[in-house]
């Protein structure tokens, strides 16, 4: 949620979620502006109502905390900061609350909590206020990820936003991301791979407000995780850097999933940005119990059924809801390890952008392979207008034969032009 500043407020009606839903944008910010916070007018209508929720629950002299959900095996659970690691903040969620409002992994709980009686290590939750920003008899009654219909990706996830920001305006004519991509940035060390993540993560964020956007960053560099958490001013960062253990790597991943999947089954549009699945991969080979069979490199095969689950969670829902995926895999490390990840990964997603090396390494950025890089279904993607004048592109890319000319053309082409629609109409005179 927003951070709001908020000033001493007076006493009245407590209002609970659906109440609060209710009301338009004008009844909220009055209602705000009784309970003194300051912002209202810039932030949105859910952080609002749950800016208002948290100020009714702080007039009574309680604390209303939110955290997302991780169940233990013995039945009882503990709300989660962002990080999805165990902390001291936690917050202890009974057997008795999770068997009555038929909780998760992964559901976003809100709600009124007590301090830590003695001998107690924990906050505690005392009631539940909303499950995923929604009332908690709503979502009772939701349907299982499982059991909703996948479909092919029918709209596309607009990136470009910046004139000068020429990878995201090339993604979106050459390999567009739809709502419930699957996609796979294949990229050798150093080719841009994170950065171009950045840009998509800027894109989606300035384009698309509504999605839930969340990047995964797993066995990262510290320094790396930091750059992100300073540009991305929207969605959420999760992150376990390269000296955290293996156990740690795969635990997030896991939470971090389950939660988009419970936002999922609500209705929203999900996007994860992880980098990267082969260091996922890694983390389960070292993690998981061995199973006494070995692939070549030393992968176990069992490690590779997580990474894929949640590769494949990806998906367009009929009648709503979407979780779309971009994940990074690494080639060329000199790890034969790698490349097994690599080659049970390929084929499994419907978009795959394939960085190159010879390109990176002459600093031409960003280092895409056009004549490889696209998306399965693009048409159900790109109006038809775009799509017949693509199609023109890549036969003349294809007819170059050289890859770095071919980049260097369409770039030299996007730079004399402020957005896509106006490359194309120089693309159609030339």
């Amino acid at each position: 949620m927003a951070d709001v500043e908020r000033e001493e407020k007076p006493t009245g009606e407590l209002l609970d979620i659906t109440e609060l839903k209710s009301k338009d944008m004008s009844e909220l910010r009055a209602l705000a502006e009784r309970f003194g916070i300051n912002g209202r007018g810039r932030i949105k209508k859910e952080d609002l109502v749950f800016a208002i929720l948290k100020a009714q629950a702080e007039q009574q002299g309680l604390h209303f905390k939110d955290g997302v959900l991780e169940i233990l095996p013995d039945g009882y659970g503990f709300l989660r900061d962002s990080s999805c690691l165990p902390g001291s903040h936690d917050i202890y969620v009974s057997p008795s609350q999770i068997k009555r409002f038929g909780l998760k992994d992964g559901d976003i709980v809100s709600g009124i909590v007590r301090p830590p009686k003695e001998e107690e290590k924990y906050f505690a939750l005392l009631k539940i206020e909303a499950i995923n920003y929604e009332d908690p008899e709503v979502v009772r009654n939701r349907q299982a990820f499982e059991d909703l219909i996948p479909y092919h990706p029918r709209e596309q996830l607009k990136l470009e936003h910046d004139p000068n920001e020429f990878s995201t305006r090339i993604i979106d004519l050459f390999a567009p991301i739809g709502k419930g991509q699957r996609g796979l940035i294949v990229s050798p060390p150093k080719a841009g791979k994170t950065t171009l993540l950045k840009h998509i993560a800027h894109g989606i964020a300035a384009n698309h407000p509504e999605v839930y956007l969340i990047v995964l960053l797993v066995d990262e560099r510290p320094e790396e995780v930091t750059d992100f958490r300073e540009s991305i001013t929207m969605g959420e960062v999760v992150a376990a850097t390269f000296d955290q253990k293996p156990e740690i790597h795969c635990r997030i991943s896991e939470l971090v999933i389950a939660k988009a999947k419970r936002l999922v089954e609500m209705g929203r549009d999900v996007v994860i940005l992880m980098d990267s699945i082969t260091r996922l991969a890694r983390a389960y080979n070292l993690a998981i119990a061995p199973s006494g069979k070995l692939l070549s490199g030393g992968m176990d095969p069992t490690a590779l059924y997580k990474p894929k689950e949640f590769f494949g969670a990806a998906r367009n829902i009929k009648d709503g809801g979407s979780l779309t995926i971009i994940g990074t895999a690494l080639i060329d490390t000199g790890s034969r390890l790698d490349q097994v990840v690599f080659e049970e990964f390929k084929g499994t997603g419907n978009m795959e952008l394939v960085l190159d090396r010879t390109l990176a390494n002459k600093r031409i950025f960003p280092a895409i392979d056009l004549e490889v890089s696209g998306t399965r279904k693009e048409e159900l993607l790109l109006p038809e207008k775009v799509l017949r004048r693509v199609w023109v592109l890549r036969k003349m890319i294809s007819d170059m034969n050289d890859k770095q000319k071919a980049l260097e053309w369409i770039l030299s082409r996007m730079e004399q032009t402020k957005n896509n629609e106006q490359f194309l109409e120089l693309m159609r005179n030339e």
